[in-house]
């Protein structure tokens, strides 16, 4: 036969084993609701992130859309020195093309005008 070694004994009465049960439930409730709150965050998390996308993207297509509009108005600007060149640049080299410097200067002046006008308009938008 072997020898037994006895230890200390130790009762477990009731309320004991009721308070061990206690921090046991109290632990897997502690868990259910940090699982529940992680799955509401990610939840919420991902639809603000998509309507923050969606945000962002709407004004960076008005930017391009502005900026779209901008280069446009450059780029008739441009054409229109150019026109304005070349007339002054006619009338310099021959010395006697004053008609066609009275037509660059009237096409200047009405291209001035309209573009104020768009300009008076864009800003009412």
């Amino acid at each position: 036969m072997m020898p037994t070694i006895e230890g200390p004994k130790v009762s477990l009465g009731f309320d004991t084993l009721l308070l061990a049960g206690a921090v046991i439930l109290a632990f897997f409730a502690v868990l259910v609701a940090v699982v529940k709150g992680v799955e509401a965050w990610k939840k919420i998390s991902l639809r603000d992130r998509v309507k923050g996308l969606e945000m962002r993207m709407d004004a960076c297509e008005k930017r391009l859309r502005r900026g779209d509009k901008i280069f446009k108005q450059q780029s008739d600007d441009l054409g229109q020195v150019l026109v304005t060149m070349q007339g002054l640049l006619l009338h310099f080299i021959t010395g006697n093309d004053h008609e066609r410097l009275k037509e660059t200067n009237e096409e200047l002046t009405a291209y001035m005008a309209e573009r104020a006008t768009r300009e008076m308009e864009d800003s009412n938008e």
